[in-house]
C-alpha cells in the first residue's frame, strides 16, 4: 500500500509540474506542430498517468520485462538519443528567432592540455556541447548550452526530490564543463534539464524566460503569450519523441529474401478438385 500511495503521489507531482499541461490546453494547430492522432493522443495520457501501454510487447529486445518506464530508458532503438537531439535543434530555433548570433550546434571547443583545471572536468581533445549562441545573456558574451532528458520515474530516480534531481544533473553538467567554458572559452555555461515528464530545471527555466523577453521585445508581442510558447513548443517536441519510443522497433529486423516472380500465383481461382471442369 505504501509503494501504491508514492507512486501515485509521485505521479500528482509530475503532473502538475510548470508547462507539462499545456499539450492539453492548447489548440491542435497542424503549422506549429501542436497535433496528436487519437492512438499518441491515448499514449500521451497513459504516459502522464504512468499507465501501462496497451499493445506492447511483455518483453523487451534487450531481455527485460517491459514496462512504461522501461520503454522511456531503454538503449535499444536510439531513441532516446533522437529525444535528446530534437530538443538540442529547437532550442537552437528559438535562440535564432530571439536574434542570438553565431547559433551552432555541435561546436568544438578550443582543445586544451588540461593542466590547470580540475580532475572532473572534462578535457577531451574533440569534446563538443550541444549549442553556442552570442548575445543571448549579454552583447558579445558566447554561451554554451548542454542537454539532459532524465526520466524521475526511473528506479534510481524515484526516491529522490524532482528539485533535487534537477539540481543534481545541474551540477554534474557543471562538474564537466563550466571551468574549461570560463577558463578556455572565456564563455558562461549553462545547462538545460528536462524531464520526460514535462518539467524542466531552475536554470532551463531562466533561459527559457530569457529568450521570450528577448522574442517580445523583438516581435513586440506579450512576454507571457511569448512564454506559453515555448513552453509549449518544447513540450511538444519532447512528447512526439517520447511517444515514438513507446511504439517504435527495438533491435533488427528480419529480412526475407524476395521471392522469384515464377514462384507467385497469379490465379484467382484457387487450385481445389471441386473447381475442375
Amino acid at each position: 500500500m505504501k509503494d501504491e500511495s508514492d507512486s501515485f503521489k509521485r505521479v500528482l507531482e509530475t503532473a502538475t509540474e510548470r508547462g507539462s499541461y499545456l499539450w492539453l490546453s492548447v489548440l491542435p494547430l497542424k503549422d506549429l506542430g501542436f497535433i496528436l492522432n487519437k492512438i499518441e493522443f491515448l499514449d500521451a495520457i497513459a504516459l502522464r498517468y504512468n499507465w501501462s501501454i496497451k499493445g506492447t510487447p511483455k518483453q523487451c529486445e534487450c531481455g527485460v520485462k517491459n514496462d512504461l518506464d522501461h520503454l522511456l530508458i531503454c538503449k535499444k532503438g536510439g531513441y532516446i538519443i533522437m529525444r535528446h537531439n530534437d530538443l538540442r535543434d529547437a532550442e537552437a530555433e528559438l535562440m535564432k528567432e530571439a536574434g542570438g548570433r553565431n547559433v551552432s550546434v555541435e561546436p568544438l571547443l578550443i582543445p586544451t592540455r588540461g593542466d590547470h583545471l580540475k580532475a572532473q572536468t572534462t578535457k577531451g581533445y574533440q569534446a563538443r556541447l550541444d549549442v553556442a549562441a552570442t548575445g543571448i545573456w549579454n552583447k558579445f558574451e558566447r554561451t554554451f548550452f548542454d542537454i539532459r532528458v532524465t526520466h524521475p520515474n526511473a528506479p534510481s530516480n524515484k526516491s529522490k526530490d524532482l528539485k533535487k534531481l534537477y539540481k543534481s544533473h545541474e551540477n554534474q553538467k557543471k562538474r564537466f564543463y563550466e571551468e574549461r567554458i570560463i577558463e578556455n572559452e572565456k564563455g558562461t555555461f549553462c545547462p538545460l534539464v528536462f524531464s520526460t515528464t514535462g518539467g524542466v530545471g531552475e536554470m532551463c527555466e531562466r533561459h527559457h524566460k530569457r529568450v521570450a523577453e528577448l522574442i517580445s521585445l523583438k516581435r513586440k508581442e506579450k512576454y507571457a503569450d511569448v512564454m506559453k510558447y515555448i513552453r509549449t513548443k518544447l513540450r511538444f517536441t519532447l512528447l512526439r519523441s517520447l511517444l515514438m519510443s513507446l511504439r517504435g522497433t527495438r533491435g533488427k529486423q528480419q529480412y526475407r529474401e524476395p521471392c522469384h516472380i515464377s514462384e507467385v500465383s497469379f490465379g484467382l481461382i484457387p487450385e481445389d478438385p471441386f473447381y475442375e471442369a
